[in-house]
């Protein structure tokens, strides 16, 4: 993929290769998703070496369990999203820092985090995390000559492909706001301070209450890298998302690592009554989730509980009272292999966590198996492309206003037309609005065709308008 002045490139180069990698068994978008899959599994990986640095071999699997565990990763790291690339640079430069003390070498994974860094647009969180690493330095572990050489290690790759990269951009005349995602920082409009405080309490579960619990626990440890560390860097992001502007629950990926690693630590002093109470929560909770997804099941292929199947029609679920047999084996499969896992699963300080992050997944792929091709049809926005492809000209291009950027790229790869931002001179306007029952206010010039929204949307609506 060539560089776009528009977006920093690592996140689009990764998706175009694993699109191209697996064109002969997937659809264009789903194979360009695989990157996400690959920059957390980066993240993982990293993660864990961190831990391991931290608090030794037992902890790398917690860890991992932590974060995997983590609500906010399963909503958004499976997306199409270019933060997964900054979550991965972000445990590369974790992982440096916390082997500082074992040997210079470590230097180039966080100088090589650095880079990935820069390359996924998070300049300001590379020069963060090196300022971080830098105020560790008084900590007894890290005044060794060693962490000493590689820190400069990191920060000199760090640096200098920094300098070369800002030549190779201004070379291009490819503006450096755009390059680096400073539009983050330089709009005050949007800014929600305290945003990310407001929803850790779920995205960060259960991830938070054992970091919570192992900083209280070695409250008096502070000054150690294992509790020092992950602390400075959580309290350094949320510092510096509180100046962002437009936060979103996508950007918010990074803080899940430190809150993972102080996790990790914790969860190993966990009182036994507070890890029942995990374990047991964790079963009652994805145990009722799975039943209500079969309820829902029911209600979808058999029409039973009839009143539920009503209510899906009018939310605009289609084949509604038609058997799915492949749905209801799969199903089965999934539910029988997590009850198997439940018997079977092994005392031990990582079984909380290990139950809990099994019963998301076994949630999600349960979720997959029953309601893929329903959700694909009522969330997709393949409906919508289809009415612009009917009533505009193949070839025209179509300005937006009010038209969210996902959404926009959603509509012109299902379409095929070329939606463009407003006010560039297209005959086509569509305008997106985003409350029931509100008529959009565009000048005289423009004469409504269409007017409509997803299947069993009632927020979300799409007006159309050709130019007089």
């Amino acid at each position: 993929m060539p560089l776009q002045a528009d977006v920093p490139p690592l996140y689009y180069w990764a998706a175009s290769a694993t699109a191209w990698l697996s064109s002969p068994f997937l659809a264009l978008a789903d194979g360009a998703r695989l990157a996400s899959g690959l920059f957390v599994a980066l993240a993982l990986w990293f993660t864990a070496r961190a831990a391991q640095a931290l608090y030794g071999t037992e902890a790398r699997w917690a860890a991992v369990l932590a974060l995997l565990g983590c609500v906010g990763l399963l909503v958004r790291g499976h997306e199409l999203n270019a933060y997964t690339a900054e979550l991965a640079a972000a445990a590369m430069m974790l992982a440096g820092i916390a082997g500082l003390p074992q040997g210079a070498r470590n230097g180039w994974w966080l100088g090589g985090g650095g880079v990935l860094m820069l390359l996924a647009g998070g300049a300001a969180e590379a020069l963060l995390f090196l300022l971080a690493a830098a105020l560790l330095l008084p900590l007894a572990e890290y005044r060794s000559a060693a962490a000493r050489r590689g820190l400069a290690l990191g920060a000199g790759v760090t640096l200098a492909f920094g300098a070369a990269w800002l030549a190779f951009l201004a070379a291009r005349e490819i503006p450096l706001a755009a390059a680096f995602d400073l539009e983050r920082w330089r709009d005050a409009t949007g800014l929600r301070p305290a945003y990310y405080l407001s929803i850790l309490g779920w995205y960060a579960w259960p991830a938070w209450p054992l970091a919570a619990w192992a900083v209280y626990r070695t409250r008096r440890q502070w000054r150690t890298p294992g509790v020092a560390l992950p602390l400075l860097v959580f309290l350094a992001l949320l510092v510096l998302y509180a100046f962002a502007a437009h936060p979103g629950e996508e950007q918010g990926l990074i803080l899940l690592l430190p809150l993972a690693l102080l996790a990790a630590a914790g969860l190993f002093t966990l009182r036994r009554g507070a890890a029942s109470a995990l374990l047991w929560f964790a079963v009652m909770l994805f145990g009722f989730i799975g039943l209500v997804f079969w309820v829902y099941w029911s209600a979808h292929d058999l029409g039973s509980p009839a009143r539920l199947a009503r209510r899906l029609v009018k939310l605009g679920m289609t084949g509604v009272g038609e058997l799915r047999p492949w749905a209801l084996v799969l199903g089965g499969i999934v539910t029988l292999a997590w009850i198997g896992f439940l018997a079977r699963v092994q005392r031990s300080p990582l079984r909380p966590m290990l139950v809990w992050t099994a019963g998301m997944t076994f949630i999600w792929v349960l979720l997959m198996a029953l309601f893929q091709a329903p959700l694909d049809r009522r969330l997709s926005y393949a409906s919508v492309a289809a009415e612009l492809t009917a009533r505009v000209p193949h070839g025209a291009c179509i300005q937006t206003h009010e038209v969210r950027s996902q959404q926009r790229l959603l509509l012109a790869y299902h379409s095929g037309y070329l939606l463009a931002p407003a006010d560039v001179g297209c005959n086509w306007l569509l305008v997106e609005t985003r409350r029931r029952g509100v008529e959009p206010h565009v000048s005289a010039n423009w004469i409504k065709q269409w007017e409509g929204a997803r299947p069993g949307d009632r927020s979300d609506r799409f007006h159309l308008y050709v130019r007089r």
